[in-house]
This record gives structure tokens, sequence and C-alpha cells, in this order.
């Protein structure tokens, strides 16, 4: 590693997030219109697109473990690579009208965004000096989140402008595109003989403790996930309870905004990632989720639910810093990749039952929804409160 990459952020890592920037900019404006043309401009019932969502989570969460593992057999970067470099078909979804082909081309390109997560993370670690890996995750979270503002912001644009959905999913080509050619350069080997010396000098006790601590964040992370919901429902309830659709897309940009700067900072400051992780991240989730709750029940002015909102995107910004911060820690260098596709497998299950019940229990009654997510974010809290003790 030269001298001029001996700071927090190397080449190498701002191409990783750079890339990172650019594909949320394209596959989360995909996201938000592709539904659209799904429903107004094919003609379908809403709820082809729940199985499509249904499908993208519950089978991406495979494609996860099958790309981590992958990812340590042949290489982080051509796994990266070749996962990234198939997240284009969500748009060419755009380029026909047959139902069938448009869902699968979308299924297909969110799979590959699920095979090339582990690999990526873990070749973020590989290219990171572990002083500063808390602070690179946090940075990576919040070019993520900056990347799906800018999406949402030209996707709101070009609707309002009367440009045709089909249209808008096929512009999203060109950073989806970028973020490939960002991964290009990456030169992958500064600290992984450095990390591989730290690994053989681990002690055997110290081993079977990481285990430990890394199955109980397999656990505590599945259990967040069961109440991980789309922020879909706080803009629902939001524009519902306010009676303005603008007030609620407000509110996601209170979340995203407190999310992207929130895990920067945690991820730069001197915090303790297991700790940090439980309680400022899955406890803070479940008070979130039930200061929603309670604001809809109880009738409250919009002030609480913005409160409530950028709440939830802190904690949000802590999970997504420390989850794979954590495990870059516990995880031996040469099954790193596996570890992190292990992580992104249980989230992928979560968010799959997270919004299925969720969307159950909203019919019946919006305080019994927030309530449901609160108890579970409050499950994983405790796990890992327990591990830290005991660990």
């Amino acid at each position: 590693m030269s001298s001029s990459d001996s700071g927090w952020l190397s080449r190498g890592g701002l191409l990783v997030s750079l890339s990172a920037f650019f594909a949320d900019m394209g596959y989360q404006a995909v996201a938000a219109v592709f539904p659209l043309y799904l429903v107004f401009s094919l003609h379908q019932p809403v709820y082809v697109y729940g199985v499509l969502i249904s499908l993208s989570f519950g089978v991406g969460s495979l494609f996860s473990l099958v790309g981590g593992r992958y990812g340590d057999r042949v290489g982080r970067k051509k796994i990266s690579i070749l996962g990234n470099s198939f997240i284009p078909l969500m748009a060419l979804s755009a380029l026909t009208n047959n139902v069938a082909l448009a869902g699968a081309l979308f299924v297909a390109g969110w799979w590959a965004r699920y095979f090339r997560t582990p690999a990526r993370r873990a070749l973020l670690v590989d290219i990171t000096d572990p002083s500063f890996r808390s602070k690179v995750f946090g940075f990576l979270h919040g070019l993520d989140i900056g990347g799906g503002m800018l999406a949402a912001l030209y996707s709101l644009i070009f609707v309002v402008l009367g440009v045709p959905y089909r249209d808008i999913i096929l512009v999203t080509l060109a950073p989806l595109v970028v973020s490939t050619l960002c991964l290009l350069p990456v030169d992958p080997t500064p600290h992984v003989k450095l990390a591989a010396e730290a690994a053989k000098q681990t002690p055997a006790a110290e081993g079977s403790r990481n285990g430990f601590v890394f199955r109980m964040l397999l656990l505590s992370s599945m259990f967040f996930g069961f109440g991980y919901y789309a922020f879909g429902f706080p803009i629902l309830t939001v524009a519902q309870s306010q009676g303005g659709a603008s007030y609620a897309i407000l509110a996601f940009v209170i979340y995203l905004g407190v999310s992207g700067a929130g895990g920067y900072l945690l991820g730069a400051a001197k915090v303790k990632p297991l700790r940090t992780l439980w309680s400022g991240g899955y406890l803070l989730g479940a008070i979130s989720s039930l200061g929603i709750g309670l604001s809809y029940l109880m009738g409250s002015s919009l002030p609480l639910y913005y409160a409530a909102s950028a709440a939830l995107g802190l904690a949000t910004g802590s999970v997504e810093t420390f989850e794979p911060t954590l495990t870059s820690k516990i995880v031996s260098v040469g099954k790193l990749s596996g570890g992190m596709g292990m992580l992104s497998m249980t989230r992928a299950m979560g968010l799959f039952v997270a919004n299925l019940v969720m969307g159950v229990l909203f019919t019946f009654g919006q305080f019994d929804a927030y309530l449901y997510a609160c108890l579970m974010s409050l499950v994983a809290a405790g796990i890992l409160a327990a591990t830290e003790r005991r660990a």
C-alpha cells in the first residue's frame, strides 16, 4: 500500500464506495418506478408486484449465500464485478411488454445485487486498514443512501414532467454501468497479507468465542430483519394521518438523510461495534417503530412522526455500519466473504417475512404492525446484549 493510501480511505475504498453510490442511483430508481410501470403501463394487479418482491427477497437470500462462498473461492473482486454486471437486467425490464419477461428481468437483477453484496463487503475489508473499518463502512452506507436519494429525486422529477415510466427505467442503465466500471481498477490485495498474518496468531479460545458471537449476530440480525419493514409503511401512515403525500415524502427524506449521515458519523466515532449495534441499532429501531405506532394511535402532530423517522434512520445507519464491521472482526479472513453472505442471507430472509407480516397487520391495525416490528427488534437487541455480557 502506497503512502498516499495511508489515510482512512484508500483509493480502492473510494472506488468501491462510489460503485455503491452509482448502483443505488440506478436500481433504487427502478425499484421506485417499476411498480408504477407494472400496474399502470402493463395493467397488472398489485399482487403481481407483491409476488415479484417476495421472489426478490426470498430467493435473493440464497444468492447472498452462494455469492459469499464463491467470493472466498474464486476472488472477491471477480464475484463483485460479475454480480454487479447483471444488476442492469432490472433496467432492461422496461424493454418488453411481456409481463413474465419483464418480471423475470427485474427479479434477476435483484438477485444479482444480492449475489455481489457479500463479496463486495469482503473486498472492502481487504483493501481497508483495520483501524478504520467502521469509518469506511459508515462512508459506504452514506454514499449508498446518497445514491438512493438522488434516484428518488430524479425519478420524482421525471414523473412530474410526464416522462413515460419505461423511459425512466431505461435511464438507470447509465449509473448501473458506471457502478461496475468503478470496480475494475480496484486492487484487492493491500491488506490481505496483514490480515492473514493476524489471523494465524489468533488464539484458539478467541476463535471459539468469535464463532459464538457470529452465530448470535446472525440470529439477532434475522430477528431485526423480521421487523425491518420497507419505509413505504410509514409513508402511508403519515400520508393518511396528516392528509398529505408531501408530508410523507418529507418523512422519507429525513429518514434517508439521517441514516446516511448517522452511519458515517457513528463509524468515525470511537465506539464499540457490538454495543453500538444492539443499543444504537436494534434497540433504537424498536423505540422508533413504537414511536411511529404510538404517534398514529394517539393522533400526534407531524413533528413527532419526523422525530421517529429520524431515529429510525439513525438506527438503520448504525446497523448497516456495524453489522459488517463486526463480521469483519470475528470471521476469519479466508471465510469472510462467506460470512458476509450468511449475514446478507439472514437479513434477506427477515425482509421477506417482515414485509409480508407488516402488510397483513397493516390492513387490520397500523399500531399492531409497528408493535410487531418493535417486539422483533427488542428480541434482536436482547440477544446481542446478552452476547456482549457473556463474550
